[in-house]
């Protein structure tokens, strides 16, 4: 029976497959409408405007929902009883995600993350809404041996309009290095490893800083005159980036500066050893003396009365050149930059080095009447150091009993290391 009611129709009434295909026909010719409206909110770049499309969206007549409480100017218009949860979930996210790029150009260096590897690319996150594609085998093998997570730097090559974006993380790299040490330049306090790749005519060097290819005069590679130019060639050293030349695009470094930096330190190691036997490489000569460069970054002096006999017969015969290896031992450490040495076994040990060390001020210490004045009585404090004990110090009884020669007890009140002078009085 319900079969049969179901196969009538009314007369005039169409029948439900009619029905079907004229709604299907409707649909269809809805959507190409849509889709012809779609494209005009897209620009000739292939990008959809999305503040376009909002101007003509419905919901631009419809007031926001007075009741969510938002920030930073946001608008909720749902009055759906969950709209705040919901605008507090989103904008809690997009806190934990951070800001992400919105506009990427060609020739920018973005920092990142490197997100999968292949044996064709390898895709880094800058924090764009796409991954940043690298040729894999374009890249050297520093390059090829990241891994996933690894931070990094890529240059953005390439924008395409239906393909993935391009970049180069040795482009990349090499920018930021590059950057990195015109910044240094301002500095000056840090050194970076460096290879030196050959020598150049006007006289200096090229030396490749992690892939960028920097300037070294010769004056500036090491404390002295090198003896022998082509030593340093191939060879890895520190250097310090000193200039930047805008016209040329040239940084120089310098290996001097960093050996300079280095010359505090090995004073006060020379200060614990002095006295034991030092090599190092002769630098030049003068009628008075040997100059020696010795532990990477000090020189001293060697005068003639302090060569031994074999080296001061060729000294006098000119025997003795630059880069000649030569040992001695520390005479005197006057300052940073003059060092006297010496070849002969008896040494006098300068006594006003490190005296400040030896002596608290004040101190009360057992000295030895040196010699009597009528302005008072020269105190030796110990060998090669004297100071004066003035009369105003004394009484005439005081003055009438000391002799050279005799002990005396007294209160070093002061040291001028510089004027090498110590000042005493009587102890209370």
């Amino acid at each position: 029976m319900n079969n049969e009611k179901n196969k009538r129709i009314r007369i005039g009434e169409k029948t439900p497959k009619e029905t079907v295909v004229e709604e299907l026909d409707v649909k269809i010719e809805n959507t190409e409408i849509e889709e012809d409206a779609n494209q005009a909110f897209y620009d000739e770049n292939g990008e959809f405007m999305w503040d376009a499309y909002e101007s003509t969206c419905p919901s631009r007549t419809r007031k926001p929902n007075p009741h969510i409480k938002t920030k930073d100017g946001d608008k909720v218009y749902s009055r759906e009883s969950y709209a705040q949860e919901m605008y507090d979930m989103l904008t809690a996210h997009d806190a934990s995600i951070g800001q992400l790029l919105t506009v990427i150009n060609p020739g920018e260096i973005h920092e990142g993350k490197i997100y999968a590897i292949n044996s064709e690319f390898i895709s880094v996150d800058i924090g764009y809404r796409e991954l940043i594609y690298v040729k894999y085998d374009k890249e050297p093998a520093e390059i090829q041996s990241l891994k996933p997570g690894d931070d990094t730097a890529v240059l953005i090559t390439q924008l395409g309009k239906n393909s993935h974006i391009v970049g180069s993380i040795n482009g990349g790299v090499k920018h930021k290095v590059f950057m990195d040490l015109r910044a240094a330049v301002e500095e000056g306090n840090t050194a970076w490893v460096g290879t030196v790749t050959n020598m150049i005519e006007n006289g200096g060097y090229m030396v490749m800083v992690q892939g960028i290819e920097c300037f070294m005069p010769g004056s500036l590679a090491g404390i002295n005159k090198l003896h022998d130019f082509s030593s340093i060639i191939g060879t890895e050293m520190y250097v310090v980036p000193v200039s930047f030349s805008p016209d040329r695009g040239t940084l120089v470094v310098s290996h001097r500066k960093y050996l300079q930096a280095l010359i505090p330190g090995e004073i006060e190691n020379l200060k614990q050893t002095q006295g034991e036997t030092v090599t190092g490489n002769v630098t030049g000569t003068a009628k008075y003396g040997v100059f020696v460069e010795f532990n990477k970054c000090l020189t001293g002096m060697i005068h003639n009365n302090d060569l031994d006999e074999d080296t001061l017969a060729k000294f006098r015969a000119r025997e003795i050149k630059p880069g000649d290896e030569i040992s001695f031992m520390v005479k005197d450490i006057i300052s940073n930059t003059k060092i006297t040495l010496t070849q002969k076994a008896n040494i006098v040990v300068n006594p006003w080095v490190d005296i400040i060390s030896r002596y608290q001020i004040p101190s009360v210490v057992q000295a030895t009447v040196k010699t009597k004045k009528d302005y008072g009585l020269f105190i030796t404090i110990e060998d090669g150091v004297t100071g004066l004990l003035h009369v105003s110090e004394l009484s005439e009884e005081v003055m009438s009993v000391f002799k050279a020669g005799d002990p005396i007890t007294v209160q070093i009140t002061r040291i001028d290391v510089d004027s090498m002078k110590v000042f005493l009085k009587m102890p209370q």
